[in-house]
């Protein structure tokens, strides 16, 4: 890592663009100067930049002119404040925040992770359906021994999943 730009003492460990008047400036400076020199992420800024949207321009419109039909906030407003001003704001900037969503994490829905019952349940159905398709192929090839041991571990597993919620 380098040294900041600022102190000249101290390991740099914030990078970061400026842009002033169309001049583009990297600068690399250590976390104390960046505390003192304000140095600060504006999340509203970030999410706006994400979405695409400008002060100066909306899909190739006039600053303004996309707004919410009850509560009257602008995307201008959206991007100082962070913040919708109605549920009806969370339709009329949809497909904005659709995008937002997917460049951030990739998908619209949450996907979160299960708890772990219901994860090893989850897989004991998925592996119990292998089982019963085996069985089937098994019979219908007359293998009836190894039938018989697909059967006893299908039988196995339903009734170690037992109770468990569906």
């Amino acid at each position: 890592m380098p040294l900041c730009q600022v102190c000249k003492q101290r390991e740099a460990t914030v990078y970061f663009t400026q842009i002033i008047n169309g001049q583009k400036r990297d600068m690399y400076v250590c976390r104390q100067c960046a505390g003192a020199e304000g140095v600060k992420i504006d999340l509203n800024t970030l999410i706006a930049g994400l979405l695409g949207w400008s002060g100066s321009d909306v899909d190739g419109e006039k600053p303004g002119v996309v707004q919410c039909d009850r509560c009257g906030m602008t995307v201008e407003e959206f991007n100082n404040s962070g913040r919708m001003g109605c549920s009806r704001c969370y339709e009329v900037f949809y497909e904005p925040m659709q995008a937002l969503l997917t460049r951030i994490h990739g998908n619209t829905r949450h996907r979160g992770k299960l708890p772990r019952r219901l994860e090893r349940y989850k897989e004991t159905e998925v592996q119990i359906e292998k089982l019963k398709e085996q069985l089937q192929e098994c019979i219908k090839n007359e293998a009836y021994e190894q039938a018989a041991q697909l059967r006893d571990q299908i039988k196995f597993l339903e009734r170690e999943k037992g109770g468990h919620p569906a």
